[in-house]
């Protein structure tokens, strides 16, 4: 291996223990209580080196969320590629989706308890799920398994949702995550009314 390459390989490496301990220390102290000093003492590098691979903390955390919200997309994907059938891929993907959040509990606690700081760049994640939303919806509703209501209003809604009852979970460790799993999956399904209203 080249000189260059190695060089390459080392960083990607320290890149990677960077979002590591920031995912660590973030989630312990909270963003506004994290200094630059305890992420780089987390990793195991100067001060100094942070400032090579990031000019400031808010670059290390808008790279940290996107990296999660791509991953959890890729997680969410990889599920609904295992059923067949619509209600079974809605299903597999609440079930991925809480997995993940409970495996990914610490970044989790920093996107949803730190949106306002973040504005635009969770703007452009709810926008990614929103639109992913939106195609399953509608290939649901093509093949005749959902009802054909407005696609966009209801993607927009689903998002919506999981983002409240996940910013609500993660805080409370509880229930688990297939119970919440089944919940949503069933009252997306089913709603509310344990028959289904009459309609005027």
């Amino acid at each position: 291996m080249t000189n260059l390459g190695r060089y390459q390989r080392r960083r990607g490496q320290t890149r990677q223990e960077l979002l590591a301990a920031a995912k660590k220390v973030l989630a312990e102290k909270g963003y506004h209580n994290t200094k630059v000093a305890d992420i780089a003492a987390a990793a195991d590098i100067g001060v100094g080196t942070f400032y090579l691979y990031y000019p400031t903390k808010d670059a290390l955390f808008l790279e940290l969320v996107d990296v999660t919200a791509r991953l959890l997309k890729e997680h969410l994907e990889h599920a609904r590629a295992q059923a067949e059938d619509h209600i079974d891929k809605l299903r597999e993907a609440h079930r991925a989706f809480f997995a993940f959040a409970e495996a990914n509990r610490e970044v989790f606690k920093i996107i949803f308890g730190h949106g306002n700081s973040f504005h635009e760049l969770l703007r452009r994640v709810y926008a990614m799920f929103v639109a992913e939303a939106v195609e399953n919806v509608t290939a649901g509703i093509q093949h005749g398994v959902f009802r054909p209501l407005h696609p966009e209003t209801v993607a927009n809604a689903l998002v919506g949702m999981f983002a409240q009852v996940a910013s609500w979970w993660i805080e409370q460790e509880q229930p688990p995550a297939a119970v919440m799993a089944d919940t949503m999956t069933d009252l997306i399904l089913h709603g509310l009314a344990l028959q289904p209203p009459c309609n005027p």
